[in-house]
């Protein structure tokens, strides 16, 4: 509990310790075919979160063979041939799972994760593989969260008459004064070191896309999985900073404003929990009530105001940024219309207030299948000056996200 989670192997050991066995071996062994309703005879590994062990357990909880279906209503005639198009390039390393004889990476084992779960019906088990998936998804966060708390402390500058001088660390200045063998009439100001000033505080939207094309997928992966995959590390990663969030379909869902006190992880539940819903069973979730004619659509416009509403409003004075997870599929094929034009206006005004925007797109974007829908809308938002970042591995998601946070 001072991690302030619990991992499977903590599960594993609380039900060894209070079963009172003298083989704790065997006692491990049958808590994790218990935990992941496997068949007791088969041979299972060491439960562990790491890559083959999971791997195993993935491939043991699984019924049937994997197979590709369009998760998507009402788009079939104008896309649904997406769910059949042959993969690109990057997708093509593996078919139903990597080669695990070779060490695959943490971004293979959770898009292998998201493949497997899906075709999971025992329902306890999927609970526990979709806990062992949201722990992996957290632990990205995690070292995502510490590296930003590094970079916030990590330098020590010399230090500038004028400056304030609580700033000086005074056990590193006495350090310095030292190695350089200084004596004390040739002490220097520049000698000293201070901590660099914190950063300014950050105030953060995040806007994810529900709509229907967001449930085609390749490879079993679809758009709302790329998201979430990528989306939940950051979310842990920043939760210590004031953030919105939404969802919109045709609809907006609004989840967090900045000012609800809320605990994240409910929220982070939801999401992974997002990743294995059709379309339908979204639109039973966030309905509340709606018919199914109002549901589906892209209308990311009410959302993006809501968004603009909520970061304008924010009397501190910080560095403003806002997320959008989506295939960005928001108009026909050479169609511009009134309400795609005001979404490009809104982010212009949130660009000229000096709000910084970054695309979230998911690689199904990038599909030629897709490209006639996209591409106009992601070469508007690059003339605004919008960040594009790709969700196709989360580790090198978030790399990117640092790297344009840390251009403020």
């Amino acid at each position: 509990m001072r991690k302030g989670h619990l991992t499977f192997n903590d599960l594993v050991n609380v039900a060894v310790i209070t079963s009172s066995v003298e083989n704790q071996g065997i006692a491990e062994k049958m808590a994790a075919e218990i935990l992941v309703n496997v068949d007791p005879e088969e041979q299972l590994p060491d439960p562990s979160l790491d890559g083959e062990d999971f791997m195993s357990l993935l491939q043991k909880a699984v019924d049937d063979q994997i197979e590709v279906t369009p998760y998507a209503k009402g788009l079939e005639n104008e896309l649904g041939m997406a769910a059949n198009e042959s993969a690109p390039d990057q997708f093509s390393s593996f078919e139903n799972k990597p080669d695990i004889g070779v060490g695959p990476g943490e971004d293979e084992l959770i898009k292998t994760g998201i493949k497997y779960i899906k075709d999971i019906r025992k329902k306890e088990a999927r609970e526990v593989l979709m806990e062992l998936l949201k722990e992996k998804l957290l632990k990205l966060g995690r070292e995502f969260e510490r590296k930003e708390d590094f970079n916030k402390s990590r330098n020590l500058i010399p230090y500038q008459p004028g400056e304030d001088t609580d700033l000086i660390d005074e056990e590193r200045s006495l350090d310095n004064i030292l190695d350089l063998g200084r004596a004390i009439d040739d002490i220097r100001w520049d000698d000293f070191l201070m901590r660099q000033r914190q950063k300014q505080k950050r105030h953060i939207v995040f806007i994810l896309d529900i709509s229907n094309t967001m449930f085609y997928d390749l490879e079993g992966i679809n758009s709302i999985s790329y998201s979430i995959m990528s989306m939940v590390p950051l979310l842990w990663g920043l939760k210590r900073e004031k953030y919105g969030l939404c969802f919109y379909e045709s609809n907006t869902h609004v989840v967090k404003d900045f000012y609800d006190e809320v605990n994240v992880n409910p929220i982070l539940e939801d999401l992974v929990s997002m990743m294995f819903l059709t379309t339908t069973e979204m639109e039973k979730r966030y309905s509340h009530g709606r018919t199914s004619m109002t549901w589906g659509g892209t209308l990311p416009g009410k959302s993006l105001e809501w968004g603009y509403d909520q970061i304008t409003e924010i009397s501190e004075r910080g560095d403003r940024m806002v997320f959008i997870f989506s295939d960005f599929v928001l108009t026909q094929p050479g169609e511009e219309t009134e309400q795609t034009s005001e979404n490009y206006r809104i982010l212009q005004r949130m660009s000229d207030l000096g709000v910084r925007v970054c695309a979230c797109v998911s690689p199904l974007a990038h599909k030629s299948i897709f490209r006639p829908y996209t591409q106009s809308s992601i070469a508007e938002m690059k003339k605004l000056g919008i960040t594009m970042i790709d969700t196709y591995k989360p580790s090198t998601f978030l790399e990117e996200v640092q790297k344009f946070m840390a251009d403020a």
